[in-house]
């Protein structure tokens, strides 16, 4: 028996293995390919720098509002004649291009390498779940991956274009000009990205731990004070000086936060159910 337990225990660790080594080529292979397409993803991610928040607002409006002749068209007229590309990106050194160059290729590599990545954890877990836990394990998969998603799709669309066109604006008028650092750039987008990504899970994580009992809805309602403060802080200490950009940035937290109070309370009335 002990015998068998250790085979049993052995091939887990080869298992593992071997889907560690599959997620590692299959970020590697994705890596290579943003290297050899690295122009798409740099003019993803400069997008915000390269296009104004204002021009970006005037062209959704002529997008989606017959603009001529009505107020929305003027609005549009009057945020392109406002917003002006007030930063330029620059490379200072063979080595701050590189490492910028690196950043980018291995931030998209990562996200495309994901599906397989994701894949490779779902079907080391899957054999080890019960039958009652697989009913939940694809929602849950499938919600983690949503949340995710989302949580990108807000902080590029919203969050970054604001504070890049905030942090342009300080000390424009007085003369000082943006010659921003193309690696630093990269480094913060990506950043940002990436942490809004998880920041997005939240609510998943609170009704995971509700779940398996290590806190209930009530607990977090009871520690709602202090997440909430916990949250503002955070804001801050990323959009200092700025009271708009930070309430972007908490705002959506605490939401998720109320969200994840309501996924808690559903998961606790699952488990009493099959209790």
């Amino acid at each position: 028996m002990a015998s068998d337990a250790s085979m049993s225990f052995l091939d887990h660790l080869e298992e593992l293995r071997r889907r560690i080594i599959i997620s590692l080529i299959a970020i590697a292979v994705s890596i290579f390919i943003s290297l050899w397409f690295q122009r798409p993803a740099v003019e993803i991610i400069t997008r915000p720098v390269d296009i104004p928040l204002n021009v970006q607002l005037a062209n959704w409006i002529d997008r989606t509002v017959s603009s001529d002749g009505s107020f929305m068209g003027f609005l549009s007229i009057e945020l392109r004649a406002q917003a002006a590309n007030t930063v330029q990106l620059n490379k200072v050194g063979p080595g701050e291009a590189i490492m910028a160059y690196i950043k980018i290729a291995v931030t998209f590599g990562i996200l495309l390498a994901s599906p397989i990545v994701l894949y490779q954890v779902w079907a080391f877990v899957f054999p080890a779940l019960t039958q009652q836990e697989r009913k939940f394990a694809l929602p849950l998969f499938l919600t983690l991956v949503f949340f995710f998603l989302v949580g990108v799709v807000f902080a590029y669309f919203i969050v970054l274009p604001v504070i890049v066109q905030f942090a342009a604006g300080i000390f424009y008028d007085s003369g000082v000009g943006n010659l921003w650092s193309i690696d630093k750039y990269a480094g913060f987008a990506t950043g940002m990205l990436l942490a809004f990504g998880v920041a997005f899970e939240l609510p998943i994580v609170m009704a995971f731990l509700s779940r398996i009992g290590i806190i209930n809805a009530q607990g977090f309602r009871e520690r709602q004070r202090y997440a909430v403060m916990f949250i503002f802080v955070a804001a801050a200490l990323l959009t200092p000086t700025d009271p708009g950009s930070m309430l972007l940035l908490a705002i959506p937290l605490i939401l998720l936060y109320q969200l994840g109070i309501f996924l808690a309370f559903l998961a606790e009335q699952e488990s009493d159910s099959n209790a």
